[in-house]
């Protein structure tokens, strides 16, 4: 019987005429789909009356995934910041609203800031 990497190799050597066409940085790219495809073979083959083709597919598109959702924890991290009033901890943009150059950009969260206003407001109306 022949095993899911098997087929995935087979896959690979049919598509020798297509990986030759392709420039240094797309053989490479396509070099990595067939090993992305040979990484989850094993769980390809659990499925009953499996479609190879597909189950192929799928373990390019896992490991895709896995590859995106690594990139944008590097690209997204959340930055906080905590409050030295309050003690609250916020996302650094969250933190800024409302805030301008003038009134001690980020020193406060917002509803420190707020609150504060408001006292200084209620001192100069007395």
């Amino acid at each position: 019987m022949t095993t899911l990497e098997q087929i995935v190799e087979a896959y690979g050597l049919e598509w020798d005429a297509f990986a030759d066409a392709l420039d240094d940085m797309e053989k490479e790219a396509f070099a990595a789909l067939i090993t992305h495809a040979k990484q989850h073979a094993y769980a390809g083959s659990k499925r009953q009356d499996p479609n190879m083709f597909e189950s192929v597919v799928l373990s390019i598109l896992v490991e895709h995934q896995k590859e995106l959702m690594s990139l944008q924890g590097l690209l997204l991290p959340v930055e906080v910041k905590t409050c030295p009033r309050c003690h609250r901890t916020t996302s650094v943009e969250d933190f800024l609203k409302g805030s301008s150059e003038g009134e001690r950009v980020g020193i406060l969260c917002q509803n420190c800031q707020q609150a504060l206003g408001f006292v200084h407001e209620k001192r100069e109306k007395s």
